[in-house]
């Protein structure tokens, strides 16, 4: 009997992840004004139906949408960084691996270039990066990297962008079969990015993980709210994605209650919207919802219908691990049904692609059910030899699993530890700013005080000038002025002396401007490498 599954399916580039042949786009001129979605669980089941809309931008593919965004950052203000990054981000669950890569690379070389002037493009070109790892499932590069991009978002004081890290931080620790950890990050940036509009969808991939875990640990109430809470929020651009897997979560919470009716009503729903956005992959994942649904509730016909709607649009996008495990699903109801020879001929058909794409979990699973056919027909020979391959198939995958999580431990552990030195070198290094600004202001005064002195002493030695000049020009100018000159004498001497004052000031001014000059030479090029130190820089 195949269990419902109560785990989100996983989006994995190596799986399922193909081109499409559209996507959509972030475009600002063409942002409608949107309706916000109901507000309620019962408002919106009072029709039994959601009036729900999509207002779709035009159609553009993965690399269509980065030249126009890669274009905007050229140009854009630092405010706008986010705004464009993030919709390059937005299109990276709809990219293959090769177009990620490039776009990290290219938006990695624009940061450079950038530097100096937009220090939080480099922020965001570390951020695009580590999602093309995770995507990419390269946990052990990602999570140093998240955690670099979080420090520098950190000192821009970019709270949202140090949110995001933290939430794919808490992903790849649920992916390596950790709870609490993940738990207590992604609720961290939850909280942090549901106060911004920007963020939304992000928002909503981390309330949607997070009313998983829930569900997983069977605190229905929970992650009943949360599911509800990210369905109520306005609809945006790429929302129906996360729409879709709230609602394949509800059903499936419905299914662990003993709710079928609403339980359907969900998978329906989601059916709905997925062919509603006419996007593959949510329709073939929400048909094999539906269709384990049927499959639970012994209505195998219409299960059957389903799984294969779902297997004919897996093999037409080559989504080879989803076309798999429809396979499997068919077989086993199949052999409910006593067609044996369906069965058979249904799970050799997946036994090719699970040994094309290498899954060891799938063919193990199907060597039991083709052990369990085999038996049933009485062929006790190749019951026993598919029952052999089953156990040792399955004992690899326990002694991987088992080295996996080692493994995972090991790592959850040194980012554990690299997160308190951070928190350590940061005490640190706040306390060096403390101790740098006032040794600059020592400097700074010292530097005053110097320049004040040098200044007092030429306009000292100017005004000794000017009295040696002064008893000279007298002298001439005596000749042909009246003998009683004191009063003109003095005059001179006074104006001497008042001129002294604004004299040593223009002295003091110029000197310091020259010493502020000389340490505004710095080339941009130095200040691009102060800003970013070179042993931090993206590995093309």
């Amino acid at each position: 009997m195949c269990n419902v599954n109560l785990f989100v399916p996983k989006l994995s580039v190596n799986s399922e992840i193909k081109p499409i042949p559209q996507s959509w786009a972030l475009f600002p001129a063409c942002l409608p004004t949107r309706k916000p979605k109901r507000k309620g669980r019962q408002e919106c089941w009072a029709s039994n139906k959601r009036k729900r809309k999509n207002y779709i931008c035009p159609m553009l593919s993965p690399g269509e949408n980065f030249n126009y965004q890669l274009a905007e950052l050229k140009t854009c203000t630092r405010e706008d960084v986010s705004k464009h990054i993030l919709a390059i981000l937005e299109t990276f669950p709809f990219s293959t691996r090769d177009e990620q890569e490039e776009f990290s690379k290219k938006v990695n070389e624009l940061a450079w270039q950038h530097a100096a002037d937009k220090p939080l493009l480099y922020c965001y070109a570390r951020l695009m990066h580590g999602f093309f790892l995770f995507y990419s499932e390269r946990y052990e590069e990602a999570l140093p990297l998240l955690t670099e991009s979080k420090n520098l978002f950190e000192e821009y004081n970019d709270k949202n962008g140090a949110a995001i890290c933290t939430g794919v931080q808490g992903s790849i620790y649920r992916t390596m079969g950790n709870v609490d950890l993940p738990l207590k990050l992604i609720w961290a940036a939850y909280e942090q990015l549901k106060t911004s509009e920007r963020f939304q969808l992000y928002t909503m991939a981390m309330g949607v993980t997070l009313a998983n875990i829930y569900l997983e640990q069977k605190h229905y109430d929970e992650a009943s709210k949360l599911y509800e809470s990210m369905l109520a929020m306005p609809e945006k651009w790429f929302s129906f994605y996360w729409d879709i897997y709230a609602l394949h979560g509800m059903g499936k919470m419905c299914m662990a209650q003993n709710k079928p009716a609403e339980a359907k009503q969900h998978f329906e729903e989601a059916m709905a919207l997925a062919e509603k956005n006419n996007h593959p992959m949510s329709i073939c994942n929400s048909l094999s919802e539906l269709g384990n649904y049927y499959n639970v509730t012994g209505e195998y016909d219409q299960a059957e219908q389903c799984h294969l709607r779902a297997l004919a649009i897996r093999e037409k996008n080559n989504f080879f691990s989803g076309a798999t495990t429809s396979c499997i699903t068919l077989g086993d109801i199949y052999i409910k049904q006593s067609r044996l020879g369906d069965a058979l001929h249904m799970l050799e058909k997946g036994m090719k692609m699970a040994e094309q794409i290498k899954v060891k979990v799938k063919i193990y699973r199907i060597h039991q059910l083709l052990s369990e056919i085999y038996e049933q027909q009485n062929d006790l020979q190749q019951s026993l030899f598919h029952y052999k391959k089953y156990h040792e198939l399955h004992d690899e995958v326990e002694a991987e699993d088992n080295a996996r999580k080692v493994k995972n431990v090991q790592l959850i552990f040194a980012a554990e530890q690299t997160r308190k030195e951070n928190i350590i070198i940061k005490k640190q290094k706040e306390e060096i700013e403390r101790k740098n600004t006032e040794l600059q202001e020592t400097i700074d005064e010292l530097t005053r005080t110097r320049v004040s002195r040098t200044a007092r002493a030429i306009t000292f030695t100017i005004a000794i000038i000017l009295f040696i000049l002064e008893d000279s020009i007298l002298h001439f100018a005596l000749k042909i002025v009246p003998q009683n000159s004191y009063w003109l004498s003095m005059l001179v001497k006074m104006a001497i002396i008042f001129s002294l004052s604004p004299i040593n000031k223009a002295i003091e001014k110029f000197l310091l401007h020259r010493i502020i000059k000389k340490k505004k030479s710095m080339s941009s090029k130095e200040v691009a490498s102060a800003l970013i130190p070179e042993s931090v820089i993206l590995k093309n």
